[in-house]
């Protein structure tokens, strides 16, 4: 089956073109079963390929899509989908698709969709490449407002981002929490605002320093430069009285040539050299991965091992 003259730009294909073609809809779940297109909900399929290529965000994205062209008005995106729009942080994305509207009504209003009605009368919408979404700051809020600690900074820390072209303030960010109720986690966010910082360079840098926050131990100093004899190394994480480095390490410069040049093998000796100069320098040099960020008794034994310390609080 051709699904050329129907399918989106994202290889989106709606039951409603197809009958526009007069083709028979049938045809349709067959593709299913012969794994040729995924069904998203009543209605919209993808196809495969689109599928598996994407990652968590876009086929959020794509579902999103997929909810609009079936909605009778456009609605704001908000939440979790306005922040997948927006390319923020995340650390997953949720089945349900987010929209910012004044109903009344609460809860979910049909399968697949959630309606976020806190304080939309006030909010600032944007139009990004093509969606309409709450702005930067409404969104983090939002997404805050419903996560846990570690999430919240995460998602926090890119508003601040000062690589982010769409970077906004904290004031701003407190600006727009005073438009809610003061019963809806105000204090939790408050205080993620006021940690969250502008200096984390990846969504692990965010969640390790909040986890080691919630942990109790001593806050590490961010993007620390220490001049070598031919430049400069800049780290993750340094507690300098201590004498000791913390590298958040991603496996995505070891295996993606984008990342690596194509010589993986270079990446992995020139981290040999950084190290051993950090060393030399007098460093106990420690690296984190997702995993000890998963397993908080992981990391609680790499810091303790460092002689980093509890008791902070």
């Amino acid at each position: 089956m051709d699904l050329t003259s129907i399918a989106t730009s994202h290889g989106l294909v709606f039951t409603s073109d197809f009958l526009r073609i007069g083709s028979d809809t049938r045809e349709l779940a067959r593709a299913v079963a012969r794994g040729e297109l995924v069904k998203l909900r009543r209605g919209a399929y993808v196809r495969s390929a689109e599928w598996e290529a994407a990652d968590e965000r876009w086929r959020h994205l794509l579902r999103a899509e997929a909810v609009a062209r079936d909605a009778r008005r456009e609605l704001p995106f908000a939440g979790a989908t306005a922040a997948a729009v927006w390319g923020m942080w995340q650390h997953s994305y949720p089945d349900d698709v987010v929209f910012l509207d004044r109903w009344k009504g609460g809860g979910r209003s049909e399968p697949g969709v959630r309606r976020i009605t806190a304080a939309a009368s006030t909010a600032r919408l944007r139009r990004v490449e093509g969606r309409l979404v709450t702005d930067v700051a409404r969104t983090a809020i939002d997404v805050a407002r419903s996560a846990d600690f570690m999430t919240a900074v995460g998602t926090l820390d890119w508003t601040l981002w000062r690589r982010n072209p769409f970077r906004v303030t904290r004031e701003q960010l407190a600006a727009e929490l005073e438009k809610f109720p003061p019963t809806l986690r105000r204090r939790f966010v408050e205080r993620a605002i006021m940690f969250a910082s502008p200096l984390s360079d990846s969504y692990a840098e965010s969640f390790a320093r909040a986890l080691m926050f919630e942990l109790g131990y001593e806050l590490p100093e961010q993007q620390v430069e220490f001049p070598h004899a031919t430049g400069v190394y800049a780290v993750d994480f340094a507690w300098r009285r201590l004498r000791v480095i913390a590298e958040i390490d991603g496996f995505g410069k070891y295996l993606d040539p984008s990342m690596n040049g194509g010589d993986p093998a270079r990446v992995v000796l020139a981290e040999k050299l950084r190290e051993d100069e950090l060393r030399r320098q007098g460093y106990t040099v420690i690296r984190l991965y997702w995993s000890d960020l998963m397993n908080p008794a992981a990391l609680m034994a790499k810091l303790d091992a460092a002689g980093v310390r509890r008791g902070r609080r």
